[in-house]
């Protein structure tokens, strides 16, 4: 009998702990930090989105630009992002078919989560025009 209490216990257990590992992922402890300055490069993961986390801790407005390289073309590329409240809503949203989004938001403090997501028209995956860089302010 001690033997079935344990495996139904072991059992139950298990049960209830696999949500918690299924959310794992999206922790913004795992996720990249993205702090005011310029974010380091980039590559448009083509169609794959990247997420970044970024604490505020006061009540600001969030500035957060993407850039080209200098001299590189930006043209056809495709890239928007998403910012997302500790609760998973979106907040604001901002997107160019020319490869530069500007996204500004009033934001209150907490923690958020940008999503990056884009398509470069030709050149390789390791390519100058697929990679970009954010300039964030707040």
């Amino acid at each position: 009998m001690k033997v079935k209490s344990i495996i139904f216990g072991s059992l139950v257990a298990s049960i209830l702990s696999t949500p918690a590992l299924a959310n794992y992922g999206t922790n913004n402890q795992d996720l990249p930090l993205l702090e005011r300055g310029v974010s380091s490069t980039q590559l448009l993961a083509q169609g794959q989105s990247k997420r970044f986390s970024i604490n505020i801790q006061e009540a600001t407005t969030l500035k957060v630009a993407s850039e080209h390289f200098p001299g590189t073309t930006s043209a056809g590329n495709r890239i928007s992002a998403v910012l997302y409240n500790a609760a998973g809503q979106q907040v604001a949203e901002a997107s160019s078919p020319r490869g530069h989004f500007e996204l500004v938001r009033q934001l209150q403090p907490g923690n958020y989560q940008l999503e990056v997501t884009g398509n470069a028209q030709g050149g390789t995956k390791e390519s100058d025009n697929n990679r970009y860089e954010l300039h964030v302010d707040y």
